[in-house]
């Protein structure tokens, strides 16, 4: 899989890479929305989001795979890009496992 240029080793087939995939996601969505702003500095809101991203990368990848993605940088829009690249390549698994599971329904 690879996220924002970064190839990272993962296998959708594989029971528990997936399961650790769902979760992930699942969590960080959830924080994401749960997110409260009011009151905070942009800055505050932007290391929050940032932060609820590194720690669903970590959980999939390992921890400190972050580091290799994004560096030093603590910037909102290549984290959105990252979860969106994580997205992305959930749903284009999933279309194609349907897809092989349909063929049995010849």
């Amino acid at each position: 899989m690879k996220i924002l240029n970064t190839e990272l080793e993962f296998d959708f087939n594989d029971a528990d890479d997936m399961e650790r995939l769902e979760n992930a996601i699942e969590e960080t969505q959830k924080a994401l929305n749960d997110m409260i702003t009011d009151n905070k500095k942009v800055s505050e809101t932007i290391r929050e989001t940032c932060e609820n991203i590194f720690n669903c990368i970590d959980k999939i990848f390992g921890v400190g795979t972050h580091n290799k993605i994004f560096g030093n940088k603590v910037n909102l829009n290549m984290c959105i890009d990252a979860f969106k690249d994580l997205i992305d390549a959930r749903i284009e698994q999933d279309n194609k496992l349907t897809e092989e599971l349909n063929w049995f329904d010849r």
